[in-house]
């Protein structure tokens, strides 16, 4: 959500796109990204929805207005705020796969 004329970063329209993935898929694993600005909005909106969400330097280059992210860790550790605000653990990358169902390659941990 947020790219420039295309999706925009909107409570109502992200709702309605979670009632349906749960609908149609009640068990579902489901993320959702914000671009730019929008990207701290999404994030917190997918944490307190029970969703999964993103955060890279890719999407948004900064913490807020007027500072650039020094890293993508900073971003990181910032959805990770939001999910312990959430009580939502942060995924360990084993949780990770096993959410997913990516299962672990022969010599692999």
């Amino acid at each position: 959500m947020g790219v420039k004329n295309a999706m925009p970063v909107d409570k109502q329209g992200f709702d309605f796109y979670v009632s349906i993935a749960k609908r149609l898929v009640p068990d579902v694993q489901w993320c959702a990204a914000g671009i730019g600005p929008g990207q701290i909005i999404v994030n917190e909106w997918a944490v307190a929805a029970g969703g999964h969400t993103r955060t890279e330097l890719e999407d948004n280059m900064r913490l807020d207005r007027d500072t650039l992210a020094p890293s993508n860790a900073a971003l990181v550790e910032r959805a990770a705020d939001l999910c312990e605000k959430y009580d939502r653990p942060v995924a360990t990358w084993q949780q990770a796969r096993e959410i997913l169902e990516i299962p672990l390659k022969q010599g692999q941990p």
